[in-house]
């Protein structure tokens, strides 16, 4: 059991918001830092509302053990460059200014680019494709910079859960790029936060982890299993979008972090679509 710790979880949305709680039952001391008001919760975590890259967090402890970052782009227009950048300078800030000495921050697999359904490992180059990747990685070489802070970065894989359910989009197969023939790689929510909780809880964490399921599936069969479960002939689904491709097709291996002992709830698409949503 790791003891009680003092965390801050900054960017506390989709994931963020559910590792908080999920620390504050494991026994942390949790404070949460959100850049839009949060109505009272009975989680006993403490939420405050700031933003990270552009101000003063007030209502922190004068001593935390980790940072977690977990930002995202939010909804007013910020990209990702005004967004992934800032975060991971101002959480790097924060750690000093407290006497923080893990920070742990999620990015994506995104970082990987394309690879046309190869294998990416946490090794594997990252490829500033787009914009947004190209802030990804300029926001992860800013964690794994300074070298008195042990930092992990995580990266995830297409998330879902709760709230966030992928299948109507995935069931649609006329609209599904280069007809289907893509990997898909996801991580539940739930599975996430066990992760990252998984790796708090370790003397020697690495300093990358792929976070995914890791079972990629082709779309076309993800879709061809929901036409199934819907009591439909699997065979009579026409995959016509041929010119469109998918931005990420990618196998993701998660063997690095399954390695440290973690152990998923939902190992692939049919676990996580049957009971986790």
């Amino acid at each position: 059991m790791t003891p009680p710790l003092n965390l801050a979880v900054l960017g506390a949305g989709y994931i963020g918001r559910a590792f908080a709680s999920a620390a504050v039952r494991n026994g942390h001391h949790v404070w949460a830092v959100r850049r839009s008001a949060v109505a009272p919760l009975n989680d006993g975590v403490t939420w405050l509302r700031g933003d990270i890259a552009h101000g003063v967090i007030e209502g922190l402890p004068e001593t935390l053990d980790a940072i977690v970052l977990t930002v995202a782009p939010s909804g007013r227009g910020d990209g990702y460059d005004e967004t992934y950048p800032p975060a991971a300078s101002a959480a790097m800030s924060l750690a000093v200014s407290h006497h923080a000495n893990r920070v742990l921050y999620t990015s994506s697999t995104g970082v990987y680019g394309g690879r046309e359904g190869t294998w990416v490992t946490e090794q594997s180059p990252r490829l500033g494709v787009s914009g947004s990747n190209e802030a990804l990685i300029r926001a992860e070489d800013i964690v794994m910079g300074p070298r008195d802070v042990g930092a992990t970065v995580f990266r995830v894989s297409g998330i879902y859960g709760p709230e966030r359910d992928p299948r109507g989009r995935m069931q649609h197969a006329s609209a599904l790029a280069q007809r289907g023939e893509y990997w898909v790689n996801l991580a539940h929510r739930d599975d996430i936060v066990s992760a990252m909780l998984h790796t708090l809880g370790l003397d020697q964490a690495p300093a990358v982890l792929n976070i995914s399921d890791g079972s990629p599936t082709r779309a076309a069969d993800v879709a061809r299993w929901l036409a199934a479960r819907r009591g439909e002939d699997p065979a009579t689904l026409i995959f016509s979008n041929a010119d469109q491709r998918s931005r990420n097709d990618q196998r993701v291996s998660n063997a690095a972090l399954v390695a440290t002992g973690w152990v998923p709830t939902f190992p692939s698409f049919r676990e996580g679509f049957s009971g986790g949503l």
